[in-house]
């Protein structure tokens, strides 16, 4: 993990990013011309924010850098490397695009993008930091930010203890032995999802296909998706999502291997499992350690949705015995809808 105690801004600079449009391709920079002076006080209070982020260990990963063309932010921004401001000006607005060209859905806000020349000043390391702040709606986002108020930018940032919008790249070396590294900090990071693609991958080309707890989550998120999509009845559900979570908790082994499980579990019948391979396979070119940081509360329950926010919720090793779907849709037919008839152990509101 990246040392962040160490660390000295050396340069600064906000750029606003403005949504994708209904007639746009992506979304719009509106590039700042002058490089911030930024007091030391406000500077600590940015290293102390970004600490606190790296420990957030639900939220923070270390990645892979996968893309390092010349045009990429890891080639851009590795060449502003003891150049003057108005080069490092230039590559900055150039990685600013590069977020913009990324945002290609109405869906996805617009912020600000903090682009940092940093230094390790124990190792004399470059350490290069990119902050998208993603301001609350009652923040009014300005269309330019001139020199006299980026300092308001960065006290909705990061010091204003409600705004935590925001997500962190970074790329750093720790030694002379060590190849560069990256890190990623999603506040807005949630188990039933993964980290913003559009950011880590599209913008920063990072890749998670070497972090384990990404990787375990990934893969038990595509898979439930999938058992829910295709598994033809309750009962297969049921059986396919019990092996699943038993690959997490009763298998005694260190790796998983998607293909593996494809083969040992889901149905040759009707192309099934050729669709698993195709569809959920493919994002997975090889076992991958087993880690289940993410989905630990997941693999502890077990939930059966019936859609309109109502669900069956109990723990996954007594499930089983106690509720029971008795028929599906096709017995009952009333009003227009479908109804389904489950038997469960015991008397409701028994702990209201």
């Amino acid at each position: 993990m990246i040392e962040l105690n160490n660390l000295h801004v050396k340069k600064l600079i906000i750029h606003t990013i403005k949504e994708k449009q209904h007639n746009t391709r992506y979304a719009t920079v509106i590039p700042t011309t002058e490089i911030s002076t930024v007091s030391d006080e406000v500077l600590e209070i940015i290293r102390q924010r970004l600490i606190d982020a790296a420990g957030r260990n639900s939220r923070a990963f270390n990645l892979e850098i996968e893309e390092r063309d010349k045009d990429s932010v890891f080639g851009l921004s590795l060449d502003w490397n003891n150049e003057n401001d108005d080069f490092f000006l230039e590559k900055s607005i150039q990685i600013a695009e590069r977020l913009a060209q990324s945002q290609k859905r109405t869906n996805i806000p617009g912020g600000y993008l903090i682009i940092m020349d940093c230094i390790d000043e124990v190792s004399q390391y470059p350490v290069v930091v990119i902050i998208k702040a993603e301001p609350h709606e009652a923040l009014q986002l300005i269309d330019n930010i001139e020199k006299t108020n980026q300092i308001n930018v960065l006290t909705k940032v990061f010091l204003s203890p409600s705004q935590k919008l925001y997500k962190i790249g970074i790329i750093y070396k720790k030694d002379e032995e060590s190849d560069y590294e990256s890190f990623l900090f999603d506040d807005q990071f949630r188990n039933e999802s993964g980290p913003a693609e559009y950011f880590y991958k599209d913008f920063l080309g990072f890749s998670v296909s070497g972090n384990s707890k990404i990787q375990s989550q990934k893969f038990y998120n595509d898979t439930i998706g999938f058992i829910v999509k295709y598994a033809k009845d309750s009962d297969m559900k049921g059986r396919l999502i019990s092996a699943l979570k038993n690959e997490f908790l009763q298998r005694q082994t260190d790796l998983i291997n998607p293909m593996e499980f494809g083969a040992n579990f889901i149905p040759e019948d009707d192309g099934l499992r050729d669709t698993y391979i195709r569809e959920i396979c493919k994002d997975f070119s090889s076992a991958f350690v087993k880690d289940d940081t993410l989905i630990r509360r997941k693999l502890k329950n077990r939930k059966i949705s019936f859609g309109d926010k109502i669900f069956i919720l109990g723990p996954e090793e007594i499930f089983d015995e106690r509720v029971k779907i008795v028929s599906e849709g096709e017995d009952i037919i009333e009003n227009g809808g479908e109804y389904t008839t489950i038997q469960i152990k015991g008397k409701p509101y028994k702990e209201a």
